[in-house]
Formats: structure tokens, sequence, C-alpha cells
């Protein structure tokens, strides 16, 4: 079987749906002899940022010297994006061969019981930890994929989490309130770890802080034990001071926006705190990591002439976030191409945008769990008095928004899908003026 044909497979797991547990997940990894447990790991959690720390981390550890491995979801375009060692892919051959590898045990499982059949993500996370196994990796880097007390990857026994900000995510599988939420992240929790949190609301933090007492975790607090000062954003990234075990002074990422300090800040505390636990890394490090470290579609620019940005931002506090730094620099009001996935809050994300829109974009992307593009204009009308153009296919938003005028140029928002649609349409372009440079 080759790539095309297994992965085309593995997708097909999706239709098993996504169930919230650790017992099926346990029990095949026991069956495949528990790679997971020959890995150190850090495990992030959260509701935005957590692929951006993730992404930081692995790139400071990576300039250490350490060999690592990175697990994050959804993949932009492939999906060997998901799975990394030290910056390189996954290839399509270990894929193949590992899968290949572990789907007669998975089945035998899902034969003894339909229970017992694997998810996409829990067949995934479990090809990643033997692939990590057989690397030898000096530290995993993992990322929750949903919540965290019941997500396929919480087998791990990590030196380290990192929650980072929570908002009302996934309310069908995690709750109604930010509390309940909270309380699913801080399911990561484990006896004798150290947590890292850039949570400051009230409601979400009590919930970490406690669950932190009951477990005897250790925890870290922004504002209390690291804090982000003198952030300055511009197009090029952010420049930050650090204050934590140590101080450190303009540190730079090429992620660009404020609360890309505060995830850049998690990851440093972090990175002190597997420090306590032998994991040595040096300041050095830690400067070049964060400016080496690399996260597409989060507020990317792609283009500065025309200006053409991509942000993953898929629920209305990452939108929030992404307009806010939109605000700052001077960028709006732009014309949005937009789509996102039906179980999305698309009002809220919409009521967000509106203010600094000058057109509207309103397409679909090539998922079975995409709102519709006719449903979506529909809720936008509702938010945006402004034009609102309609697009079944993403690929024709993309190209009316880049050659129409109006606003200071053009951001893709609304879901990761769309992003990594943009980056497949762009690549068959050569009139952008290639990688980002000054304006």
């Amino acid at each position: 079987m080759g790539y095309a044909e297994l992965t085309s497979w593995m997708f097909n797991l999706e239709r098993f749906g996504i169930k919230l547990g650790l017992e099926n997940m346990t029990e095949f990894l026991a069956r495949i002899g528990n790679p997971h447990e020959a890995l150190r790991a850090v495990h992030v959690t959260g509701t935005n940022g957590k692929g951006s720390v993730c992404a930081m981390l692995a790139s400071i550890l990576r300039e250490a010297g350490y060999k690592v491995g990175l697990y994050t979801s959804p993949h932009l375009v492939d999906f060997r994006e998901r799975i990394s060692v030290s910056g390189v892919n996954i290839s399509e051959g270990d894929v193949v061969r590992i899968a290949e590898e572990l789907r007669p045990v998975m089945e035998a499982m899902a034969l003894e019981s339909e229970d017992r059949q694997l998810t996409f993500f829990e067949f995934t996370t479990a090809l990643a930890f033997r692939y990590f196994q057989e690397q030898g990796v000096d530290m995993v880097v993992a990322e929750v994929g949903m919540g965290g007390r019941l997500d396929a990857t919480n087998v791990l026994r990590p030196d380290v989490g990192v929650i980072t900000r929570i908002g009302l995510e996934h309310t069908n599988y995690l709750g109604k309130s930010i509390p309940d939420i909270a309380r699913e992240k801080a399911g990561i929790v484990k006896t004798g770890m150290d947590i890292i949190t850039c949570e400051r609301a009230p409601e979400a933090l009590s919930t970490i802080e406690s669950t932190c007492r009951r477990k005897g975790a250790g925890l870290l607090m922004m504002g209390r034990d690291f804090r982000v000062q003198n952030a300055t954003v511009s197009l090029d990234g952010t420049v930050f001071d650090y204050g934590g075990s140590r101080e450190l002074h303009g540190l730079k990422t090429k992620l660009i926006g404020r609360h890309q300090a505060e995830n850049a800040a998690a990851a440093a505390c972090a990175i002190e705190a597997l420090g306590r636990r032998g994991v040595e890394v040096g300041s050095e490090a830690i400067y070049k990591g964060l400016d080496s470290a690399r996260w597409p579609g989060r507020l990317e620019v792609v283009s500065r002439s025309p200006l053409l940005i991509l942000d993953g931002g898929h629920n209305p506090a990452g939108v929030e976030t992404a307009v806010a730094v939109l605000k700052e620099l001077g960028l709006t009001p732009l014309r949005y191409v937009v789509a996102c996935m039906d179980d999305k809050d698309a009002a809220g994300m919409m009521r967000i945008l509106a203010p600094t829109a000058s057109r509207l974009y309103v397409t679909q992307v090539s998922n079975k769990r995409a709102m519709a593009a006719d449903k979506l204009a529909q809720i936008c009308r509702r938010e945006y008095r402004g034009e609102v153009g309609v697009y079944s296919k993403a690929a024709d938003a993309f190209e009316a928004a880049l050659s129409e005028p109006g606003g200071n140029g053009v951001c893709v928002i609304g879901s990761l899908y769309l992003v990594g649609e943009a980056i497949v349409w762009l690549r068959d372009r050569d009139d952008l003026n290639g990688p980002p440079h000054k304006i």
C-alpha cells in the first residue's frame, strides 16, 4: 500500500468519530509494547496557543542539542506535519511501515468488540509514539488533541505540562462553562510534574490551582512566577523581555502578537522547569530557539505586496486575538476570506471580524465537517452590513479577494483547514512576492 492509499485509509477512520477516554488507547498501546513508556515528554494543552508553544519548545530543545519528537494536530497540508523529529517530518515510508504494522492489532481489537474500535486520533497518536520510540528521541513535545483528561495523548507521564489560555470550545464534549473546560484541561496534571500556565482568569485559574494541589504537582503562573515585559510587535515578529528563574532581555520570535510573547514566555518557563529535572538548556539556546521557531498559518504574512496574511483562528477567542494584533499594527480594515467548521461559533467569530472588514469573501473547505458557504453567508449578513461574496470553492474566494480593491490587504481566517487550502493554492501561483519583506 502506498502513502496516498494508506493515509486515505487512516482518514477513513474519522468515520468512528471522537471517543474521549483512555481505555482503548491504554489497551492498544499495551498490545504494541507500550512505546510511550520509554518517552520523556512535555505535554501542552489549552484553547489557543498550544501549537505555538509546542513549536517553540521543540525549537529551543533542538538548539540545545537534544533529539526532539514533536506531535501536533491538525496538519495544514500533509499528514506528515503532525509527527517530526528534530525538525524533520516523518517520511512517507515510515508512515506506511508503522501503520501497516499497527493496523492488524487495531483490527483484532475491533473484532473483539465494536466499542474497542480505535478512532483516527488514537491510531495516529500510537503511530507517533512508536516512531518516537524507534528514533530514540530525548524528549517528546506533545500537543493535546481535545481537552486533556480523556485525550489519547494523556497516557504520557510527562516531566512538565503547559496550560495556555482557556476559552469556550468543543462544549458538546468538554462542558458548557469555563470551569468545566478548565477541569478537562487540568486533567493532564499528574503527581510530581510541574505545570506552567498563561491563564489569568480567576474562574479557570482556581480550577488549575486546586487540581495541582490535589495531585501534588508544582504550579508556575504567568504574572507570579514568570512574566513578559516590554513587548513590541511588528510584521517581522515580536520582541520582549522575560523574567523567571533567569532574566532574558530582547528575546525575539517571528510569530506575531503580544499573545506570542506570552506563549514564548510559557515555553521559556517550561524549559527552566525541565532544567530542574536534568534537562540542561543554556540561555543562548532559548534565544536561538525562539528566533528560529516556525508555526505556519498563525498570523503568517505570506506576501507584503499585496498584503496577504493567513491565520488559523477558529473560535471567537482566537479570532479576537488575531484582530487585536491586526488593529495594533494598523492593518485594518481588511478583506477577509472566511470559512469554518459546522460545529464552530461562526456568529461569535463574525461579530468580531465585522467591524474591521472592508469586505467578506465567504467560502467552504473540502472537509465533511465544513459549514456550507451559503449557511455561513447567512450568519455573516446578520453581523456585517457590507458586501458579502459567496464562493463554493475556496480557490475562487482567494482569487477574488486578491484581485479586488478595498482595505489594506487580505486576511484568510476562520479555519486551519482553510489556511491549508490557501497554502496549496499559493504554491500554484507565481505572481506573489515570495517570502515576506519589509514594507
